[in-house]
């Protein structure tokens, strides 16, 4: 398999925390989404009364995560529908195993993990390989290696170096935002030199560094150019990589292996036909 660096991140956060007394839901079904707006002194746990599924066979609905603000990897789009390289690549994954499944979108990651551990949502797309999400989490075979860079303002021109080591120096003293718990957080979170800023998602970070709440957001250089283009940041990426990052696509721990193994060997065979570099060469053009 040829390695690309191509867009995003998806790193997944997964902690637990209740809710305010009204919220907004995105609600996705076959045709449109519609937000859904619930009230109420507590939104409902999202496993109550739900009996997550343990064996999933072919006919089983499984409910699959995507981030809405992943462009151009993964977005939600205007039309209310996902798009996107990931997206695409799981709608083919999941016919290669003649799998039903639901495409569930959101943009704070929060609520994420309870229904992962619940087994109530059952894959997350684009996920990192990292030893605390294996702690929870089954991880299917990498098929990407994404490499994330430092975005700062395009005044700024103190964070910078040809290294990853001096990229890091440089950051000594300042407030760097990240996704909650991400794989950013965890590779960042022992250099006491660094204030980290912790965002439901880096794209709503990159948006307070370009209103100078933040000197810097590492993100995969990809989806931050997207996001400064349609949204007229004055923001850029400096430096080498701080990041390589293996991508996969994370299983909840409820489930026997019988899905990630059918999984693994669907993806594999996309991979050795040449769909993969296919959809990818699609999506992003040839390296």
């Amino acid at each position: 398999m040829k390695i690309t660096v191509i867009l995003f991140s998806f790193a997944l956060l997964f902690i637990l925390y209740g809710c305010d007394n009204q919220e907004t839901e995105l609600v996705l079904t076959a045709e449109r989404s519609q937000p859904q707006v619930i009230t109420g002194e507590k939104k409902e746990n999202v496993t109550d009364g739900v009996k997550p599924l343990r064996h999933i066979k072919p006919r089983d609905t499984i409910e699959i995560l995507v981030r809405a603000d992943g462009a151009p990897g993964m977005y939600l789009g205007d039309d209310g529908e996902l798009h996107g390289f990931y997206v695409e690549l799981e709608k083919m994954v999941m016919k290669k195993m003649g799998q039903a499944y639901h495409l569930r979108s959101y943009d704070d990651v929060g609520p994420v993990a309870q229904g992962l551990k619940a087994g109530v949502y059952h894959i997350a797309i684009a996920a990192p390989d990292l030893p605390e999400y294996r702690s929870f989490l089954n991880l299917s075979a990498p098929y990407e290696v994404l490499h994330y860079v430092t975005f700062v303002q395009n005044v700024n021109e103190d964070i910078q170096g040809d290294t990853r080591e001096e990229i890091l120096r440089s950051l000594h003293g300042k407030k760097v935002g990240v996704q909650t718990r991400g794989h950013i957080y965890q590779a960042l979170r022992n250099i006491r030199e660094i204030e980290l800023v912790e965002y439901p998602t880096t794209t709503k970070a990159l948006a307070d560094l370009d209103r100078g709440a933040l000197d810097a957001v590492p993100d995969v250089k990809r989806i931050g150019e997207h996001y400064t283009m349609l949204n007229g940041w004055g923001i850029k990426a400096v430096g080498a990589p701080i990041i390589n990052q293996n991508i996969t696509t994370a299983f909840s721990k409820t489930l026997d292996n019988s899905l990630i193994e059918r999984y693994n060997t669907a993806l594999q065979e996309l991979i050795s036909d040449g769909r993969f570099e296919a959809l990818r060469e699609s999506h992003f053009g040839a390296n």
